[in-house]
Formats: C-alpha cells, sequence, structure tokens
C-alpha cells in the first residue's frame, strides 16, 4: 500500500527530530518529485534545508513556495531567515515588511523580523516588530519575545511585568521559563533565578539531554551519606564554569563521581584528586547531547546523580559567590614552564596579554556577541605588552588579519593545540598576566586556572555577576553592553581595568 502523506511528514518530522537530516531530506525529495504542486511537502522540505545547515537549498525551495503561496505566513518566515542565515538581511527584511503590509493582522512576520534584526546585530528600534507582535496576539510566546528584548535593553522591570503576565498564561512553558530564569539572574537574583534555571532540563526543549541513566536524581539532602554522580549537560566553557561548585561538593559529598568532557580530564583529575572522573559517552543528534553510561560500574557506584547546571540550586554556597580568585584548576608545571620559557624568549620584559576575539561557533547570529575588530584597536593599545593568540584551528589567517587591523604583532604558538589539548591552552593561559577575550571556553578555562581575565559580551547571559566579577571565577571581569549593539562601554572599561591591572606588575 502505497505511503500516505501524512504518513510520509509525520515520519520525516520524527527523523528531523533526532538528527537524522540525510534519511529526511532524501524521502522528501522523492516525495516532492511525485508532487511537484504538494505545498506541505513542499514546506516541509524546505525547513529541513534551512535547518540542516543548507540555507542555500531552502531559499530557492521557500522562494518559489511564496510565490505559489502568498499568504502563507510560514512561507514568507522560513524565506526571511533563510536569506538572513546566508548574509542576505536586508532581502529578508524586504519580504517581511511586504508581507505584513499585506497581511497586517499576522503576528509571525513581525517576531520573525525582530529576531532576524536581533541575530544580525541590527539593535535600533529592536523592540518595536516584538511589540507590534504582541499587540496583533498578546500570547505567553509573543508577550515572552518582548520581555527578553526589554530584559536585555535593561528595561528589568517592563521586562518583569511582561513574563509574569506570560507564565501566568501559560505555565510551564520551559522556554519560556528558562528565559525568565536569565532575567533574574542577570539582575543577580538567585534563588528564584536557579530554581526557575531547572527548566533547561525539560525534554520539550531542543537542545536538552537525553540520558540512559536508571539512577534517582539527588534532592540536595544528605550529602555525606551518598556516592553523588555529577553528569555533563551543556557546552564547554559553561562545564569549567560550573565545575568550580565540584570542589564544594567534593568536601560534602560521601563519594563523588563526575562525567566531564574528555578533554578536561588531566586537569579535573591532577585539581581534585579524590574526585573520579569519567569521560561522557556522548553523541550529539539535531543539537541534543545523547548520554550513556556503559562506563558505570556494576557495584559500588553512585547511587543518584545531579546535573552540574542544578548544583548552585543545591548547594548552600550557590546564593553568593564562590570568590576564586586564584583559579580552581591546577595545571601541568612542567608544561606551564615549558611554554613559559618560550613566551618569555619572545616578550622579554613586556607583559604578556592573551587575547581571543571570537569563538568556534559559526551559527547565524554569532557574529552579533563579538566586537568587530575596528573596536580592538583602542582596547589593545597598551603600553609594553607582548599579545599571544588564543585562538584555536587554523588561525592563521584570523591571527594575521586581527594583527593588521591593530597593527600590532600577535604571537601565535602553532605547535599547540588550543582546541583539544586543553591541559597545553591551560598551561598558556597560566603563564600569562592578563587575558583579554569574549565570552567562550577559552575564557572560561583562563578564569579556572586564575589568570586575571576580561571578558567583552553583548549580554551577560545566565552567570550572575557582582559588580562585574563572574559568579563562579573570582578572576574573571565580565563586562556587558550598556546599550545593546554599542560596544564603547565593554571596551573603555576593559582597557581601563587592562591598565590599572598591569600597572600593579
Amino acid at each position: 500500500m502505497p505511503e500516505s502523506r501524512d504518513s510520509l511528514l509525520a515520519d520525516c518530522r520524527q527523523l528531523m527530530a533526532t538528527g537524522k537530516w540525510n534519511e529526511a531530506r532524501s524521502r522528501l525529495e522523492h516525495a516532492l518529485a511525485a508532487a511537484p504542486t504538494d505545498v506541505l511537502i513542499a514546506y516541509t522540505l524546505a525547513t529541513a534545508y534551512r535547518l540542516s545547515a543548507a540555507a542555500d537549498r531552502a531559499v530557492p525551495l521557500f522562494g518559489n513556495l511564496h510565490n505559489a503561496v502568498p499568504d502563507m505566513p510560514e512561507a514568507a518566515v522560513g524565506l526571511a531567515f533563510s536569506l538572513a542565515e546566508l548574509g542576505r538581511t536586508r532581502d529578508a527584511e524586504t519580504v517581511l515588511r511586504r508581507f505584513s503590509v499585506r497581511h497586517p493582522g499576522q503576528a509571525s512576520p513581525y517576531t520573525a523580523l525582530g529576531e532576524i534584526r536581533l541575530k544580525s546585530g541590527m539593535f535600533d528600534g529592536l523592540s518595536r516588530p516584538f511589540a507590534a507582535a504582541t499587540a496583533i496576539a498578546p500570547s505567553a510566546d509573543a508577550l515572552g519575545n518582548l520581555a527578553e528584548i526589554l530584559s536585555h535593553e535593561r528595561s528589568f522591570d517592563a521586562a518583569e511585568r511582561l513574563y509574569r503576565l506570560a507564565l501566568e498564561k501559560t505555565p510551564g512553558v520551559p522556554s519560556l521559563e528558562l528565559n525568565y530564569a536569565v532575567h533574574l539572574l542577570s539582575q543577580g537574583l538567585l534563588e528564584e533565578g536557579w530554581k526557575h534555571f531547572e527548566a533547561r532540563l525539560d525534554p520539550a526543549l531542543p537542545d536538552s539531554p537525553i540520558r540512559t541513566l536508571s539512577l534517582p536524581r539527588w534532592d540536595g539532602m544528605a550529602a555525606a551519606d551518598r556516592h553523588l554522580l555529577v553528569v555533563s549537560e551543556q557546552g564547554l566553557g559553561d562545564e569549567i564554569r560550573l565545575g568550580a561548585m565540584l570542589p564544594i561538593l567534593a568536601e560534602n559529598a560521601g563519594s563523588l563521581t563526575v562525567e566531564c568532557d574528555p578533554r578536561l580530564l588531566p586537569l579535573y583529575r591532577r585539581s581534585m584528586p579524590s574526585v573520579t572522573f569519567h569521560a561522557f559517552s556522548r553523541v550529539k543528534r539535531s543539537g541534543r547531547g545523547h548520554y550513556s553510561y556503559g562506563w558505570l560500574p556494576k557495584d559500588d557506584g553512585p547511587d543518584c546523580y545531579i546535573e552540574i547546571g542544578s548544583l548552585p540550586l543545591m548547594l548552600t554556597r550557590g546564593q553568593i559567590p564562590l570568590g576564586h580568585t586564584d583559579g580552581f584548576l591546577t595545571t601541568s608545571k612542567p608544561l606551564q614552564d615549558r611554554i613559559g620559557s618560550t613566551l618569555r624568549a619572545t616578550a622579554g620584559d613586556r607583559h604578556l596579554v592573551g587575547l581571543s576575539w571570537a569563538s568556534g561557533a559559526k551559527q547565524f547570529g554569532r557574529a552579533a556577541n563579538y566586537p568587530p575588530l575596528d573596536s580592538w584597536r583602542q582596547l589593545l593599545n597598551l603600553p609594553d605588552i607582548c599579545l599571544v593568540s588564543l585562538q584555536y584551528g587554523t588561525a592563521a589567517e584570523s591571527v594575521k588579519e586581527m594583527s593588521e587591523t591593530i597593527g600590532r604583532e600577535i604571537l601565535h604558538l602553532d605547535e599547540l593545540d588550543l582546541r583539544d589539548d586543553l591541559d597545553s591552552l591551560a598551561a598558556l593561559e597560566a603563564s600569562l598576566d592578563l587575558v583579554l577575550s569574549v565570552g567562550n571556553a577559552t575564557a572560561a578555562l583562563a578564569g579556572a586556572v586564575g589568570t586575571t581575565t576580561l571578558e567583552l559580551l553583548s549580554f551577560p547571559g545566565w552567570v550572575p555577576l557582582l559588580e562585574e566579577q563572574d559568579f563562579f571565577l573570582g578572576a574573571t571581569r565580565r563586562i556587558a553592553q550598556r546599550q545593546l549593539g554599542d560596544w564603547k562601554y565593554p571596551v573603555e572599561r576593559a582597557r581601563a581595568l587592562a591598565l590599572r591591572h598591569l600597572g600593579k606588575r
């Protein structure tokens, strides 16, 4: 019996949800070839292209669909996002504005316009399209979107009112609760913020972890009588930052096993010898981490588990900054001595300043989180310094471009693998006098080994701050924009702090 269209689409959506993009796309392509005028098949295939990082293939398909069904908001929105992901932001705006003129009662194009402008770094009047969407359809999603932007713009009271209204309308929506948690934590409202931060674990979220783990979850009580398993869940930088709580937990737990990124094993085992560390067994599918636990011992293993991101909620110290001003990770002394000697041979008596100006993440919208190269020229005009690149991967071209932009040589140690050999990266950063960085794992590791670190951010995110001090890493100052899109304050503030710090050495 021939497969029905509804069955095909349901199967393909399930394949997409589990990261099996090639199979989903192949089946949809065959289906569309057999039924070239089927709107739902065409839309689902175009969406599969866009979500699997093939926006170049999504654009013509969404374009044809938009022309054929000009009143379909999903086609207009899909086309706009695909164009924006190819860097054609103005074309994306044109599609959405024209659709909104023809259909002023549709909220989704206004929301899409706001999201595209946010991710493209076009912050002027950013709240207006979200406000328009809310006026048309004051749903919990629309209220939450507007609240998130107002919180980013530091209109905290207005954001708070909208968040509470949205949560009252539709309680228990994990994405809304998680955004509300970030709103609270960014203001230092920790007790309530950490409670709402638990929403990140809801399986309804597309990036929440999936585990083959039968242990009960720790409730935060009677740690001294427990063998606890701390499980990994977030990106590397978050894992390092949250790792600052492990020494506290180790002091209170009867026994402690920690699952972590395999690149952290040498550092963690050296720094916390009383703790058992094991590399996670993880497969990423469609942005979601699938963790398996065949490595756990059959006897004398952990009797309960807790996610590393829940430690601030579970531990009583979760309400005050940890203050690890000297760092909590111990580097390899021979490795640090060797790297330090190499650096000093070039720098002489100059201060060694590490520099990381971009993240390895390439998703659409990430560039808005980083200062443009020209902004670094003013910041890096510091006396008596030797700049050291902390960029990883094939960094030669990036280092050359930055060096030409700021008019200063940047030392890059080509022999070090700064992405996968975190022991070497930690030793390099511990040899420096100062690190200047955007918010990434490189910056988190620098603070974790105790090197004074200044992070330049568009928005502080979920990490609480006390007068710019990182809640978890006392050696780190996180300097966020005062106005979205304006890097003037972070650059000037970081320069002043750098001069003060280097002047003391």
